[in-house]
């Protein structure tokens, strides 16, 4: 009898394992990351949903190509890691899913900041779920400012105050954004412009907002931090900050543990604060600032839909947020990592006073909305401040220029695709 039964419980793990959903995930973690990556999904997931997953590393920068290619040939991932910006026109033309056919997507988008959904929809129809986040942070040298009596800025117009005493002590601030060359200007431009409410595009997608009085002050108060503030246009921070000769920074959240990794020895030393703000009619101070994301996404040639959505959904989740932030930074390589799902950062270890600037970054941390060609505009934006800071043009003239070559650029966009826009 106790024979044939374990005949019986061999029998049905058998059929377990054979019936046992698989789905393939492309991500771009490799090292420490996706080995904690890994065992939380052997851990965690496969033993509660007794789907398997596959996880194959590919660089971020080319999984976009290679995704497109595999989509092609159809032999793509079920679920795969994506830049946010690459979301909307691959959606669009039909690469991934439109996570609104799912009965309780809506349940899924509760767990999430709604802010970070903007740059993954496109009309009615949502291409992806948000996961790691970088936004702007303000970083500087505590013991430097103490000893120099300075303060460290609230609102942009501290920070021209502030270059001024900086510079007289041979010593520079800098404006840091890691990314894209192409994509850089705009993304530093974008805290000007959340903070006076407006955005990059029209609300109808139809164009470039650039034009408007609200997108003209703010380009103008950017461009002042390097005609009149003499930011400095290139500096290595990873090696100046340390050694204080660049004592004030803005960069994305990314580099606060990088800086705890290269420079342990100036603990205590160095603070943050949140992204300067503008100052409002009301008097009131609009820190809102920038975010870049990496995104979940389904591609739309998988076999395993809805073992896909639930591993979609684990992903985002603040169970497998809050530990893999967790692991990440008890890892041989400390990284801190930073998610759009709500309640993660509520036990992450941070030095007093750290967390509460760090919650509030993220809660007013804003992504453009999503418009068919708008990467053009990136090209245009950094068309037009070279020619403000290197060449010396009137900066309303050149964001007025680039915002009548983007729209048109747009507008040629919206015709290409018109017949996927159709369908949705």
């Amino acid at each position: 009898m106790k024979r044939i039964a374990v005949i019986i419980l061999v029998i049905l793990v058998l059929s377990f394992i054979v019936s046992a959903e698989k789905v393939v995930l492309w991500t771009w973690y490799e090292g420490a990351l996706g080995a904690i990556l890994r065992d939380l999904i052997n851990n965690d997931f496969t033993p509660t949903t007794g789907i398997e997953v596959e996880v194959l590393t590919v660089p971020i920068q080319d999984i976009v190509t290679k995704l497109i290619m595999a989509h092609i040939g159809g032999d793509a991932p079920d679920v795969v890691e994506l830049y946010s910006s690459q979301v909307v026109e691959l959606g669009v033309r039909g690469a991934l899913l439109n996570l609104r056919e799912y009965p309780d997507i809506q349940s899924v988008i509760d767990q999430v900041y709604p802010q970070y959904l903007i740059g993954l929809s496109y009309r009615s129809a949502l291409f992806g779920l948000p996961g790691e986040n970088n936004w702007l942070l303000t970083y500087y040298r505590e013991d430097l400012f103490n000893e120099f009596g300075l303060e460290a800025p609230v609102t942009w117009g501290d920070v021209r105050t502030l270059s001024t005493k900086l510079l007289a002590r041979d010593l520079g601030m800098y404006y840091s954004f890691v990314g894209d060359a192409i994509t850089v200007n705009t993304n530093r431009l974008l805290p000007f412009l959340f903070q006076r409410g407006t955005d990059l595009y029209t609300p109808d997608g139809s164009g470039s907002n650039l034009d408007s009085p609200e997108a003209i002050a703010a380009w103008i108060d950017y461009c002042n931090l390097y005609t009149e503030g003499k930011m400095l246009l290139e500096d290595p921070i990873e090696t100046t900050f340390v050694s204080g000769d660049t004592p004030l920074f803005f960069g994305q959240s990314y580099r606060y543990s990088q800086i705890e990794r290269i420079a342990p020895h100036l603990i205590g030393k160095w603070s943050i604060r949140e992204l300067p703000g503008t100052v409002k009619s009301t008097g009131e101070i609009d820190n809102t600032n920038s975010t870049t994301s990496l995104c979940w996404a389904i591609p739309a040639s998988t076999k395993q839909k809805d073992a896909a959505f639930e591993l979609l959904k684990w992903l985002t989740s603040s169970d497998f947020t809050g530990k893999f932030m967790l692991l990440a930074n008890q890892s041989s390589e400390k990284w801190r990592l930073f998610f759009a799902t709500k309640d993660t950062l509520d036990n992450a270890l941070f030095p007093e006073g750290h967390l509460e600037i760090v919650q509030r970054g993220l809660v007013n941390s804003r992504v453009p909305r999503a418009v068919i060609g708008g990467y053009v505009a990136d090209r245009y934006v950094d068309f037009a401040f070279n020619k403000v800071v290197v060449q010396g043009a009137d900066p309303e003239e050149a964001i007025r220029e680039a915002a009548s070559e983007s729209t048109k650029e747009i507008q040629k966009k919206l015709k290409e695709f018109a017949r996927f826009i159709e369908k949705l």
